[in-house]
């Protein structure tokens, strides 16, 4: 998954990405057409249980790319180069201050899924003076149905559209129709106040987390145990990391399945409501398509009972075909034949 950072200037979106990443900020010198790429290991608490169980060669976490992109205050071609990443991006998050500046980059994405609209109205239009399409006159009405919520200021993925019109509307990759995290940065001691991110979010209907740049820098130089410590004496329930984490798992409709073994113990994102063939299309195209059967272990019900033996004898291993819809925290080995 790749979520793209940016933000108004002097907002924090470099501390962010650094405290992410681990690349250090003094070596983050962003220029108008350039990309700093990093990425972020997941931190599964159950990955780290199951390698604690299993001992094996190599453990893998689920990993998140990040793109750092420059200020929107940009002209030109470094902000044709911020769009042209943002439409290739799962994610979008936007790092800000204060709800005014949040509010203004919503509307620079709704004025760029205007102008593609308006644009691709235009050439349907063309077309049907040439050789009328009904085809292209069921996109054209779309479109319209599209510039007018467009029009009223709504984001697209505020409005509900069939299946076949979420299928036309993912060839354009509207920007609005992707899942948006807001970063608000605020001062140290406003770290507490949840009041700041929970109006944003009220107010604007998009996830929005807290956070303070500077004080996340300090807490990621402790260890695990003063970290616990010091996020307690401040008030602080997750770090930024582990929010981000969780808020890009549920914007993209992600949830966890691992394998375990000997050499590896690994977490794999999937689609939430994806069968089991799909699930292990993530491993491997061949798994999809030579699918037999999954060998399935409850995540809770291996650290309960202790052993796979011992999850054996209590008739909690399954084997599962095709239609097994596979949930979070599934322990699965696939069998297939190609």
């Amino acid at each position: 998954m790749k979520i793209a950072i940016l933000g108004s200037p002097q907002a924090g979106q470099q501390q962010l990405f650094s405290l992410l990443t681990g690349i250090p900020l003094e070596t983050i010198q962003l220029k108008p057409l350039e990309v700093q790429p990093g990425v972020c290991e997941v931190r599964d608490p159950r990955v780290t249980a199951l390698s604690l169980k299993y001992k094996p060669k190599k453990t893998t976490f689920a990993r998140i790319e990040y793109l750092l992109l420059p200020d929107l205050s940009v002209q030109g071609p470094a902000k044709d180069l911020i769009f042209k990443e943002l439409k290739n991006a799962d994610e979008i998050c936007w790092v800000a201050r204060a709800e005014e500046d949040i509010r203004n980059f919503i509307s620079e994405l709704i004025i760029y899924d205007l102008m593609l609209a308006e644009k691709r109205t235009e050439n349907l239009e063309k077309e049907q003076r040439r050789k009328f399409s009904a085809q292209n006159e069921k996109e054209k009405e779309f479109m319209l149905l599209i510039k007018a919520q467009l029009d009223q200021e709504k984001p697209l993925q505020f409005t509900r559209f069939s299946e076949d019109q979420l299928k036309m509307i993912r060839v354009y990759q509207f920007l609005t129709m992707k899942p948006l995290i807001l970063a608000v940065n605020v001062p140290e001691d406003k770290i507490a106040d949840r009041k700041i991110s929970e109006k944003i979010a009220r107010d604007l209907s998009f996830p929005c987390i807290q956070i303070s740049a500077e004080l996340e820098a300090e807490i990621s130089q402790l260890n695990a145990e003063d970290r616990t410590a010091f996020m307690k004496e401040m008030g602080i329930e997750e770090s930024a990391l582990d929010k981000m984490a969780h808020l890009a798992y549920s914007g993209l409709g992600l949830i966890s399945f691992f394998t375990v073994g000997e050499d590896e113990v690994r977490a794999w994102p999937v689609r939430r409501g994806a069968a089991a063939p799909e699930a292990g299309s993530v491993i491997h195209s061949d798994i999809e398509k030579g699918f037999v059967k999954a060998e399935l272990m409850k995540y809770d019900d291996l650290l309960k009972a202790g052993s796979e033996e011992k999850l054996k004898e209590e008739g909690k291993f399954y084997l599962k075909g095709r239609d097994y819809i596979v949930e979070d925290g599934d322990i699965l080995n696939f069998r297939f034949n190609v």
